[in-house]
C-alpha cells in the first residue's frame, strides 16, 4: 500500500477519504455531544454552545477540518521540500493520527489547525536563514489564537522560544514582536469581557486552568492502550531517524525540519494538563506526521544498491501497516 503514495494521485485521494470515513464511522453512526472539558476557552466554549444540540454536525465539521488541515500541512511541507511533491502521504498520516480514537470536534483538532497556520509563518523559503518580524508576529498571534480554543496551548510558546533560538531571534525587538503577536487575538476578547463585566471571572478561570500542573495516568482500554503505544513507538523511531540525518541536508532544510520537530516540545508539555493515557498523537500530530513521512519515504533516498533496497523495503511497509492498525485500535 505504501507504494501507492509515489504513483497514483487519484488512488491516494480515494484511500484518504476511505480511511477518514472508517475512522469516524462510529461517531457518525452514534454522535456524542461536544464536551467543554477541563480547560474550556472562550472560542471553544462558544462552539460547544452552538454545536452541542447538533452532535452529528459537529462530527461532520470535525472531519472536514481534519481533511483541510491535512491537505494544508501536506502542501506546506511539500512547498519547502520537506516531503515529496507528488505524494499525499503526509495528508494520509495526518488523517490517521487525528482520527485515532476520534469522537467529535475537540480542542486538539482546532489547536492543530492554528499550529499548521503558525508553521506556515515559521518555515523558511529561498536562501534566508531566519524569518522576518511580521512572520514572527503572525506565528505568535496564531499560538495566541490556539489558546482561545484550549488555554494550556500557551505551552507551545516553549516550542516558539526554541525555534526563535534556532533562527537567532535574540533582539529586544523580537521579544516585543512575540508579546504583541500573542496578545493581539485577546484584544477584542478582553474588550468584550470588560464591557460586559466578565473580566474577573475570566482571569480567575485562566489562573485555575494554567496553575494546576500535574501528571495524571488516566485510564484506557487494553486495545486502545496498545494502539497508542504503537503510535508512540513509531514517533520515537521516526524522530530519531529524522534527527540523525539532519546533517545530510542543506542548512535551510535542516532549519525547517528542526522547526517542525520542535513542536513536539509543546505537545509533550500539555501532558501536565491532560491524562497521560490513552497515548494518542493529539497535540504532537504535526511532528509525528513529518517524522514518520521521512521514515517511510526518505529512507529510499539514503539507500543504494538494488539488493539492499529490496531487503529493507519490507521493514517500512510493515511500519506503515502498523500505523494504520494502531490508529484503528485507538
Amino acid at each position: 500500500m505504501l507504494k501507492l503514495f509515489s504513483r497514483n494521485t487519484i488512488g491516494q485521494a480515494l484511500l484518504i477519504l476511505l480511511v477518514l470515513v472508517l475512522l469516524w464511522l462510529r461517531p457518525l453512526l452514534t454522535p456524542v455531544p461536544m464536551q467543554s472539558g477541563e480547560h474550556p476557552a472562550i472560542l471553544y466554549g462558544l462552539l460547544c454552545q452552538w454545536l452541542s444540540p447538533h452532535p452529528l454536525l459537529a462530527v461532520i465539521l470535525a472531519m472536514v477540518i481534519v481533511l483541510v488541515e491535512g491537505l494544508m500541512l501536506n502542501l506546506l511541507l511539500a512547498n519547502v521540500g520537506l516531503v515529496p511533491q507528488n505524494s499525499l502521504l503526509a495528508t494520509f498520516l495526518f488523517v490517521l493520527a487525528t482520527g485515532a480514537g476520534a469522537t467529535t470536534l475537540t480542542p486538539a483538532i482546532l489547536v492543530n489547525g492554528a499550529l499548521v497556520a503558525a508553521l506556515s509563518q515559521l518555515l523558511l523559503r529561498g536562501t534566508l536563514l531566519t524569518i522576518t518580524s511580521d512572520k514572527a508576529c503572525g506565528a505568535t498571534a496564531l499560538i495566541g489564537l490556539a489558546t482561545l480554543f484550549y488555554q494550556p496551548a500557551v505551552v507551545f510558546l516553549l516550542s516558539y522560544f526554541l525555534i526563535a533560538a534556532n533562527y537567532r531571534l535574540y533582539d529586544w525587538r523580537d521579544w516585543a514582536v512575540l508579546i504583541l503577536g500573542f496578545v493581539a487575538p485577546y484584544l477584542p476578547v478582553l474588550a468584550y469581557l470588560y464591557l460586559f463585566d466578565g473580566m474577573a471571572d475570566w482571569w480567575q478561570g485562566t489562573a485555575e486552568a494554567l496553575g494546576t500542573l500535574s501528571l495524571q495516568y488516566g485510564a484506557s482500554m487494553p486495545i486502545s492502550l496498545a494502539g497508542g503505544l504503537l503510535l508512540t513507538i513509531l514517533l520515537l523511531w521516526s524522530l530519531a531517524y529524522t534527527a540523525g540525518r539532519l546533517g545530510e541536508r542543506p542548512v535551510v532544510w535542516q532549519k525547517n525540519a528542526t522547526t517542525v520537530m520542535l513542536l513536539i516540545v509543546g505537545g509533550l508539555a500539555l501532558y501536565f494538563y491532560q491524562p497521560l493515557m490513552p497515548l494518542r498523537p493529539g497535540y504532537w500530530t504535526i511532528p509525528f506526521v513529518f517524522c514518520l513521512n521521512r521514515l517511510l519515504v526518505g529512507t529510499a533516498e539514503n539507500r543504494t544498491g538494488y539488493g539492499r533496497r529490496r531487503n529493507r523495503t519490507w521493514i517500512y511497509e510493515c511500519a506503515f501497516d502498523v500505523a494504520v492498525i494502531a490508529a484503528f485500535l485507538c
